[in-house]
């Protein structure tokens, strides 16, 4: 039974071996990063736009997946609640309250415990429907559904007896207490609950849909809430988690949960199998082991809160990191799975993903029968009584001599019988601890690496410390000086390779290493690349020109060269797709015309902003998403994805072209799964979420603003928390532009530093990786002039001119005086009418203002009140004929 226990052991250590070299969650590190702004929180929650908020020492923190606002509290935040109606509550050293949007359409901290005096330091809240429940260490307050009047629902009896956790186990309120344990709240008051009573628990956290709560309880047990039931459960990792000290929990899906620890960082688990999943910490890539909070947001992606900001794992993520594995060092280059063994370039050398298994020594008993052997033993020794002698008077006499006493016989020794039982012996044995995996150095190579080909099942590795063969974790010299390039070509059968004395050389395979063949000297040039076409040529691909190089029952047959459209300082790449050839340089694609004889600009395709060749593939990132000029191999890859990182400088296949290596700047090497790779579900919604302009914010509901306040600032956003590439933006300005703007993930901020007064119509959109499309709501924009330069205000000013000129005609205007007044008046109303006109046309009519369309308009205008001035000229002329007669 033993010895079958034992396997069972080592059985489940070696697939826990094996799921460990599937690689590490995909996690994305976040930090404020402002030193204002504390990184310790206590709690997370999410809202319905898919903004999370963070209970954190210095307030309430937001996120919207680009920006960090912090929201003023009193104090320090404990804990986070929302209620079924989507309202935040926060509890802190302050008290408690509400977060709500302000006119501006900011989250604010409303106040909600003034009303009862002494309350500080409330640490715990949970939300049951629409009544949320706070907890500090002598109160226990609530506010009931549909109000915002706090009010005690008990109090704790005594310092001695200190309220110490708030939990919710379906529609059960507990509360727990240092000396009486758990007690639910019915009414106003505190009874022994239905479940685990006087007991004292860790958390209590409920699934996604609230039928089910995982319980933690202070002595090391968990349990399941389902059903009105309460079941243990045990998972396979108990030890692991009760010696890290477990400290909070959240659910992932109805299968599968997550469980912080102080010491250990987080297990993930199913319930089903209990089966530990992965563990993420320290040595997997989490900053800190110490877990204060955990929280799953609506993509299914795990929150953890630790003393350096944020961390959020990804467990349904179709990428899987690698580079967290021990012994790794260097700048990751290239990477190539050969014979099951993951192998990886640096500019140290060449490193190897291998197994080591880990043992110890283990002291255990067994029961074993044990018989005494045969013993001699001593038969009784008999003491013969010495003989009485006299000394003479009182003894003092002469001695006499003693006669010798007769011999006797020597004891016989006794055989005793040998006797048998049965003890506990102690012995010792090595165990298999666990099985571990390290990068471990191929030997033999330590320059950079920056190529790994398999040739014919056999691994070479290039770069400037040579061209290797690599064998059971050695390198093989098959050229050690420096090498620019290495290719294998099967038309040639042979191994080409490129070195820094602008020589190409050809090796080709033999039963045992490889052979130096003859390779003509009038085809050496700087090669930076090579490629083969379905014809079997073979291209040479330099700075300045390109050689195409027939090959015919592998021999070299004949050879032309191409020039290149401009002479590159950068890496001159190409590919062959079916019968056509391209080439990249200087950031445009050319193509191949035979008749030609040439290559000419491609504008089929977008110039690429970062391009690499890697595999026998070409990859070109064109400012949005990676692509391949393969289609078929982008639908079956499911490229859209490696558009979250914009920045990769390496792509190699994996298992037979299923999945991909990924290497990036940041020297993060993942493993993408495309089987794996299923669009998100659920987006989180588009929304407005401020207006600003120099002064102050605005609110969204009705936007008027005045002409001289019309720079404006527009920010939309789109959560999004696994990378800022995810979502990108375009926005049309109805009124001011004539189309949309281009698809950007800076598009999501719209800046106008001056807006003309009129009607304005701002229309935006999203879009995530796979191209689907979130639109919102119009939102209407009036930029109004300032009142003198409204057209009410000049016909204001027209009609008082009108009455003084027509007042002034009825004066005597017989002296100069009056009639100098009267002349002024007549052309400043002119002018007001003209500028009247002007106002009502503009505001009225819409076209592209340019200085000389203005002219133009005034010019109009001016000729359309030519009448007016002909008129009151000749009125102001025959008033004064008739009074000079």
């Amino acid at each position: 039974m033993l010895r079958i226990l034992v396997t069972l052991i080592l059985i489940g250590v070696a697939s826990a071996g094996v799921r460990a070299q599937s690689g590490h969650y995909f996690l994305t590190h976040y930090n404020p990063g402002s030193d204002k702004i504390n990184y310790l929180s206590y709690d997370i929650h999410q809202d319905k736009h898919g903004i999370l908020y963070f209970a954190n020492r210095t307030g309430v923190l937001q996120f919207d997946g680009r920006t960090w606002t912090q929201i003023p509290a009193r104090g320090a935040i404990y804990a986070l609640a929302m209620n079924a109606a989507g309202e935040l509550f926060a509890c802190g050293s302050g008290g408690f309250g509400r977060l709500r949007l302000n006119e501006r359409n900011q989250m604010e901290y409303e106040s909600l415990s003034d009303s009862i005096a002494d309350t500080r330091n409330v640490f715990a809240a949970v939300s049951a429907e629409n009544e949320v429940y706070f907890l500090s260490e002598t109160r226990v307050y609530r506010i009931p559904a549909q109000s915002s009047k706090a009010e005690v629902v008990a109090s704790s009896s005594g310092p001695d007896n200190l309220f110490s956790g708030l939990y919710q186990v379906g529609s059960t309120i507990l509360v727990d207490s240092e000396n009486e344990g758990l007690r639910k709240i019915q009414g106003n008051s505190l009874v022994q609950p239905d479940f685990l009573a006087g007991r004292h628990l860790v958390f209590s956290e409920p699934s996604p849909d609230h039928s089910q709560y995982l319980l933690a309880t202070d002595d090391g047990k968990f349990y399941v809430y389902r059903n009105g039931g309460l079941a243990e459960i045990f998972p396979k990792d108990s030890g692991y988690l009760v010696t890290n000290v477990v400290a909070n929990a959240t659910w992932i899906n109805d299968q599968r949960v997550a469980i912080g620890t102080l010491r250990g960082g987080v297990i993930f688990m199913d319930l089903e199998t209990a089966e530990t999943v992965e563990t993420t910490n320290y040595f997997t890539g989490l900053p800190d082991n110490e877990v204060f909070a955990l929280h799953t947001d609506r993509h299914q992606g795990v929150w953890m809160a630790h003393e350096y900001g944020f961390t959020r794992a990804a467990p349904f993520l179709p990428f899987r990191t690698y580079n967290h594995y021990p012994g790794l060092a260097g700048n990751l280059l290239c990477v190539q799975s050969f014979r099951g063994t993951l192998y990886v370039g640096t500019t140290l050398g060449l490193f190897s993903l291998v197994e080591r298994q880990i043992f110890g020594t283990e002291t255990y008993e067994v029961l074993q029968t044990i018989a005494t052997e045969a013993q001699e033993v001593e038969p009784p020794v008999t003491v013969s009584e010495r003989k009485k002698t006299r000394r003479g008077f009182l003894g003092f006499g002469k001695k006499k001599k003693e006669e010798p006493a007769p011999e006797e016989p020597a004891p016989v020794k006794k055989q005793a019988p040998a006797v048998k039982h049965r003890a506990k012996v102690q012995k010792t044995r090595q165990v298999l601890r666990g099985v571990q995996h390290e990068f471990t150095q191929v030997l033999g190579i330590s320059g950079k690496v920056d190529q790994l080909i398999i040739v014919d099942d056999r691994l070479i590795a290039g770069g400037v410390g040579g061209v290797f063969e690599v064998k059971d974790l050695v390198g093989i010299p098959v050229r050690p000086e420096p090498s620019r390039a290495v290719y294998y070509s099967s038309g040639l059968d042979a191994l080409l390779i490129s070195n820094y004395d602008n020589e190409i050389l050809m090796y080709r395979p033999v039963a045992v290493g490889w052979k130096n063949e003859e390779f003509p000297d009038s085809l050496s040039l700087f090669a930076d690349y090579f490629f083969e076409d379905n014809s079997q040529n073979v291209w040479i691909c330099g700075r300045d020109r390109v050689l195409r190089v027939g090959v015919e029952e592998k021999e070299i047959v004949d050879a032309e060269e191409i020039p290149l459209p401009y002479t590159s300082i950068d890496k001159t790449v190409g590919l062959a797709y079916g019968r056509e050839v391209y080439i990249t340089q200087n950031g445009e694609f050319f193509h191949y015309l035979g008749y030609k004889n040439a290559f000419v600009k491609y504008d089929s395709l977008p110039g690429p902003k970062k391009y690499f060749a890697s595999s026998g593939a070409f990859w070109f990132h064109d400012g949005h998403r990676w692509r391949t000029v393969d289609r078929r191999k982008q639908g079956e890859l499911k490229t859209e994805w490696l558009a979250l990182f914009p920045d990769i400088r390496f792509l190699a296949p994996a298992e037979m072209g299923k999945s991909l290596w990924v290497i990036t700047a940041s020297n993060d090497l993942y493993k993408f799964s495309s089987e794996f790779a299923t669009a998100i579900s659920e987006s989180n919604p588009l929304f407005l979420k401020e207006v600003r302009n120099q002064q102050e914010r605005l609110s969204p509901k009705k936007l008027s603003v005045d002409e001289r306040e019309s720079a404006l600032t527009f920010e939309f956003i789109q959560p999004e928390y696994v990378s800022l590439q995810a979502i990108e933006y375009h926005y049309w300005v109805k009124g001011l532009q004539s189309t949309w703007s281009d698809w950007s993930t800076l598009n999501n901020v719209i800046n106008f530093p001056f807006l003309p007064p009129g009607n304005y119509s701002v229309m935006v959109e999203s879009r995530d990786l796979f191209g689907r499309i979130t639109k919102l709501d119009t939102i209407e924009v009036d930029v109004v002039p300032p009142y003198w330069k409204r057209p009410a205000f000049y016909a204001l000013e027209f009609i008082v001119f009108a009455t003084l000129v027509v007042f002034s005609m009825r004066l005597n205007v017989a002296t100069a005086r009056y009639r100098m007044l009267s002349q002024f008046l007549s052309a400043l109303t002119v002018v007001l009418l003209i500028q009247f006109i002007q106002v009502v046309v503009v505001a009225n009519l819409s076209f592209r203002s340019t200085p000389v369309a203005d002219f133009f308009v005034q010019v109009g205008i001016a000729l359309l009140v030519l009448p007016v001035e002909n008129f009151l000229r000749r009125r102001m002329i025959r008033a004064a004929e008739k009074s000079h007669h």
